[in-house]
């Protein structure tokens, strides 16, 4: 290290590879108070070298967060990354397309197209196989087309049709 005062942080002494070669396998951690942590690791911060672990106990996923300054010791267990992957990628982000079939999600399209051709916003259907809503290539709606699927660097067309949407019937007959 430098002289005192100019210390550079750890993580400029790191390389990303040396963490990344810990993400998707099973490790076990030893901490600094004797206690062992087993797990699946999902991600470690490199500033502050904390691990984040996950073990499935019933299918449900339990979080351990080890700080950084209590890990002392790391092990591989299992190296198939491949094992848990995909379940520890959908912890902590939502479902784009919940459980519709293709049917329900073309006439989900159909319908917010109509309430919004019935709210005189100039809508299209675009995108490769028609799946986008486009307004004035101002705004984009994405499968399946809610409030949450909407895009646009417009704050105000965004807000306003997001408003619409909400207040969309369920019920084509209270149109």
């Amino acid at each position: 290290m430098g002289e005192e005062g100019n210390e550079v942080h750890p993580v400029f002494h790191k390389d990303p590879e040396d963490w990344m070669q810990y993400v998707y396998k099973q490790v076990r951690v030893l901490t600094a108070d004797g206690v062992e942590h087993i797990g699946w690791v999902y991600t470690i911060d490199p500033v502050s070298e904390t691990f984040v672990l996950v073990q499935f106990v019933d299918d449900q996923p339990q979080l351990d967060i080890l700080m950084g300054h209590a890990v002392t010791k790391v092990i591989v267990i299992d190296e198939n990354t491949e094992a848990h992957k995909e379940k520890l990628d959908c912890l902590f982000r939502p479902d784009m397309f919940p459980a519709m079939s293709s049917e329900d999600v073309k006439k989900q399209q159909m319908l917010v197209k109509s309430w919004l051709d019935k709210n005189r916003v100039p809508v299209q259907v675009s995108g490769v196989g028609d799946e986008l809503l486009m307004i004035s290539d101002a705004l984009v709606i994405e499968p399946p087309y809610g409030v949450g699927n909407c895009c646009s660097t417009n704050e105000i067309i965004l807000s306003r049709i997001q408003g619409l949407l909400k207040n969309m019937p369920e019920n084509l007959d209270e149109w």
